[in-house]
């Protein structure tokens, strides 16, 4: 059980809270803030009503709300209870009656921000819902749906786009309920017992004609700045988002070394890589033409002149797919290329890995299946031993 204290809170005692923990206010009693294990802080309200039911309920999000706006929105209902009425019962009255797009305005608005969900999250999960759930279930009420209105929703979404956005697009309703049942609205999520359809893994990788055609590309692209993202993104395995918004600091390149933060990486963890070769020759290359950038790869100034790390590749990866003629590839499979590569190499699935930045031996095995070389030569020579039993 989270541990519980009385002080007058104030925007140093909240910062302070420990993770996994509830804060009393000693000035409006039932006033507190929570802590989570994860560190998201949000205010919140406990009483008990006249019939001497007990009750909570959130008042809104530090540091978005004050603690002096969250006093004030406590005392009010502490008035209100003094008056017989029940806030949070009239708040789940309302809440219930929330359609789908209001909800996923909440959690695409209000909520993501909140708890911490990376802005690609939020985007993905608006995208999705926003063209496959709302134009038919948009206006019906969250607490009105059934397990076989998400099943035709997600039937529907395979029919018109495929089995994996469809199944996107459920795991993103699974969310928009789960926020639902911990606000109240509903005790069940709907989506729970919706299967999701088989998805055919892809194993698209560049052959080495295909990435000599891309570095050709690479040498006469237009956009200079997206051409050497591409050859980091080829010549490390790395993400596209680790590459996109690298900057100069986690780099030393006198040890040839990449030390990724893990508020940058998949799997929330440091990820040392060393670096040699092509990759450090352009690293060299590009610092020395940007002795001062903070980003290998920076944006546009916005409004104010700020510069912010890039955020996408897609015209400078449309012209280079269109120079090299390649066809059927995606940014991700420059990864699995490198994980080809280096299999074609004879290096350890290990080492391979650790290069990629994956904490499961399992994660990197299913590369295996990329060392056609290894997989041809290896049949062959079954096959003559075979033959050669005839003779």
């Amino acid at each position: 059980m989270p541990k519980r204290t009385s002080l007058r809170l104030t925007k140093r005692v909240i910062d302070d809270a420990k993770p996994d923990s509830q804060t009393w206010d000693s000035e409006v009693p039932g006033f507190g803030v929570r802590r989570t294990a994860a560190g998201t802080r949000s205010f919140i309200y406990a009483y008990r009503t006249r019939s001497g039911q007990q009750r909570k309920m959130a008042l809104g999000g530090y540091p978005a709300l004050t603690v002096e706006a969250a006093r004030s929105i406590a005392r009010e209902h502490a008035v209100k209870i003094a008056r017989g009425e029940d806030p949070a019962a009239e708040r789940r009255a309302q809440r219930q009656a929330e359609t789908l797009a209001e909800m996923v305005g909440h959690y695409c608005d209000a909520y993501g921000p909140h708890a911490g969900l990376k802005a690609r999250t939020i985007r993905d999960a608006r995208q999705v819902l926003v063209a496959h759930a709302l134009p038919k279930f948009g206006k019906t009420r969250i607490a009105d749906f059934r397990p076989d209105d998400i099943r035709r929703i997600h039937g529907d979404a395979r029919d018109r786009v495929g089995p994996y956005q469809a199944n996107r697009l459920l795991a993103a309703l699974s969310k928009i309920f789960n926020l639902a049942i911990e606000q109240q609205v509903r005790v069940t999520n709907p989506c729970r017992g919706v299967r999701k359809f088989p998805e055919d893994e892809r194993w698209r990788n560049l052959s080495t004609e295909d990435v000599r055609r891309l570095l050709q590309a690479c040498d006469c692209c237009p956009y200079e700045d997206g051409a050497n993202a591409i050859r980091l993104l080829l010549f490390t395995g790395a993400r596209l988002q680790e590459v996109l918004r690298a900057e100069w600091s986690m780099f030393d390149l006198s040890a040839g070394v990449w030390e990724k933060p893990s508020s940058h990486t998949k799997t929330k963890r440091l990820h040392r890589v060393e670096l040699a070769g092509p990759s450090l020759d352009l690293l060299r290359r590009m610092r020395g033409e940007d002795m001062a950038g903070k980003y290998l790869f920076p944006g546009k100034p916005d409004g104010d002149g700020a510069v912010k790390a890039r955020t996408d590749l897609k015209r400078p990866w449309s012209w280079l797919i269109r120079e090299a003629a390649l066809s059927d590839v995606r940014l991700h499979d420059l990864r699995r290329t490198t994980a080809s590569f280096m299999l074609d190499q004879n290096a350890p699935l290990v080492t391979i890995g650790k290069a990629l930045g994956h904490t499961q031996v399992a994660t990197t095995q299913r590369y295996a299946q990329l060392r056609s070389t290894a997989q041809r030569s290896a049949l062959e020579g079954a096959g003559l031993a075979m033959v050669r039993s005839l003779t």
